[in-house]
């Protein structure tokens, strides 16, 4: 394999100036080994290339090997999902009664379906993030795990019977077994649409057909409240008050919307009647 051809090179010390091409294939042969995928190994080399060029900067050295082409950051698209509104209203109404870790998994999704948080955040509502405006609109307020930044929240009328129905407290659940459930009850509800994912594989991209359910995941909450307020109407400045985002070009990543639904989205605004 290519990383077999480099593979001595693994546990020696390196200098700055021993980053080139030759580092460069063994850096990408050794995440083609551990089968990491095209994109997380694009984000390693792309961290990488910041460090180099700041320590060039501060004159630690003067090695311009990673601005050659052959130096890429590697990427390929991606295909996150998101749960349209009526999945996400299939899966509140659903009755998971006699499967309560299910009940808990499905209620703690929600809360990132309707909040636009991560799971950082909406893994830890309590009664205390609950505030009344001087307007008497509910609302959470919270300030982001990850950034510190506060966001205030209105609560719509299924947060709310979500909330109560837990006692106003995200259910406790560690992200992998989140995950797991949450693709026991999307196969469950029928969410079994094949969607295309775009993968690196053996140092080649392959395209493969996958059951929706098996890509859903606690971060595809906080994709689906931002698709979902977006398709609604909702000013994107609006939404990222809500989210957090700081700029809109990392915003619209998290945007899911094809070309039909846009036509849909669109059709029914005045200018189109």
């Amino acid at each position: 394999t290519q990383f077999s051809a480099y593979q001595n090179d693994i546990g020696q010390e390196l200098n700055f100036e021993d980053i080139d091409l030759h580092f460069y294939n063994a850096y990408v042969g050794f995440f083609v080994e551990k089968d990491y995928s095209a994109n997380t190994i694009g984000r390693h080399i792309k961290h990488l290339k910041t460090i180099m060029r700041a320590a060039r900067d501060d004159d630690f050295h003067k090695n311009m090997e990673i601005e050659k082409k052959k130096f890429q950051i590697i990427r390929v698209p991606t295909s996150e999902i998101y749960l349209t509104e009526a999945e996400v209203k299939s899966m509140f109404k659903a009755d998971f009664d006699e499967h309560p870790e299910l009940a808990k998994a499905r209620d703690l999704f929600l809360m990132g379906c309707y909040t636009a948080q991560r799971f950082s955040d909406y893994s830890r509502f309590s009664p205390k993030h609950v505030q009344t405006l001087a307007s008497g609109l509910r609302v959470l307020s919270i300030h982001q795990e990850k950034t510190g930044t506060k966001v205030v929240i209105p609560i719509k009328k299924e947060l709310d019977e979500v909330l109560k129905r837990n006692e106003g407290r995200s259910p406790k659940m560690q992200p992998q077994k989140l995950n797991d459930s949450l693709k026991t009850i999307g196969e469950k509800l029928g969410f079994t649409q094949p969607v295309e994912q775009v993968i690196r594989k053996g140092g080649k991209v392959e395209s493969l057909m996958i059951p929706k359910y098996e890509l859903i995941k606690s971060h595809t909450a906080r994709r689906t409240g931002c698709t979902n307020m977006y398709l609604a109407g909702i000013p994107t400045l609006s939404i990222m008050k809500i989210s957090g985002h700081k700029s809109e070009r990392e915003f619209l990543k998290y945007i899911r919307v094809n070309e039909e639904e846009t036509a849909d989205n669109l059709g029914e605004m005045t200018w189109f009647q």
